[in-house]
Formats: structure tokens, sequence, C-alpha cells
């Protein structure tokens, strides 16, 4: 139960920091832009941990539907909206929104023509409680948690379904 309520979400914010800094060193080492998918101000189940204890920044370009005003209010899931982004323009770090994928191969197909295959992701929270109660909290939206991914060593994006529904793993 701490597991759920406390740690996951501790060891999240801890992750996504140190992605966030890799992701930024290596989008000014390859000259690309930093797209961040999720708004740094908010999208935190604790939000206090978010103001107290902020695990990353705004990119070049921040996609959040529900973002501040800094935020491109994109809906990831609208597949029109991500040709505004060249291919291979961005370095994309991601913080948890892909749980909002309505069709995640889809998603990540559009992340990876964008990313050219520079592709972070500090996964969403886990534990037995999150995974079927709490995540209905959050959001009855939300339909994911995925597994951390660094494009630089991984070759496979996966996840689970809430609810211990199932998982999934994908080629990136």
């Amino acid at each position: 139960m701490i597991k759920s309520i406390l740690i996951s979400p501790i060891k999240r914010n801890l992750l996504t920091k140190k992605m966030f800094r890799v992701a930024k060193e290596m989008s000014e080492t390859k000259g690309k832009k930093l797209m961040v998918i999720g708004d740094p101000c908010s999208g935190n189940y604790f939000q206090f941990m978010s103001s107290m204890f902020p695990n990353c920044e705004h990119g070049d370009v921040t996609v959040d539907l529900y973002g501040c005003d800094e935020c491109n209010r994109m809906d990831i899931n609208d597949m029109s909206a991500w040709e505004e982004f060249d291919d291979g323009e961005f370095v994309v770090m991601e913080t948890g929104v892909l749980g909002f994928s309505k069709d995640i191969g889809a998603v990540l197909s559009q992340i990876r023509r964008v990313s050219g295959g520079d592709f972070l992701s500090a996964g969403g929270n886990r534990g037995f409680l999150w995974e079927m109660f709490l995540y209905k909290t959050y959001s009855k939206e939300l339909v994911y948690s995925m597994d951390p991914f660094d494009s630089r060593v991984d070759d496979h994006y996966s996840g689970i379904l809430l609810g211990r529904n199932g998982s999934f793993r994908l080629k990136f």
C-alpha cells in the first residue's frame, strides 16, 4: 500500500528529473529542439510534489491538452495535430501523458517520426492500489501506466493496462 501511495510517485519524480536532464542535454548536443509531453506545471496526482519538487521544465515545445499558457494544448490522440511538427525535429521527453493514449501504437509512431528515434519516458505510477483503484481518482480517461523508456538502450516501449487488464510491448 505504501508503494502505491508514496514510494511510486517519489520514484517517478526522481526518474523524471533525471531523464529530463538527459533529454535536455541530448537536444543540445544533437542541435534538436526539445519536446516535453506533459505540463511540468501540473499533471501530478500529488500536485504539491510538482510545485515543491519540480521534476522538469518546459521544452521548446510542451504538449499537454490541459496545460498552462506556455503549453501547446494538443490532444496526443489527434493524429492531424502531429502534422505541424517536422520529421526528426525533436528530442522527445514524455512524463506520463501517453497513459491517455487511445491508440498507443499510432501515438508512438508519431513520436518516433518527430523524434527521429530520440525518445525518453519516465513511465507511470505503479503499485497494486494505483493499478487497481487510485488511477480512477486521478482521471477516468487514464488507460495505461508505462514502463520507463530510453531509446539509447531500449528498443521496445511497454506498459500495463490499468485495472490489471493486461500489458503491451511495442517495437520502437
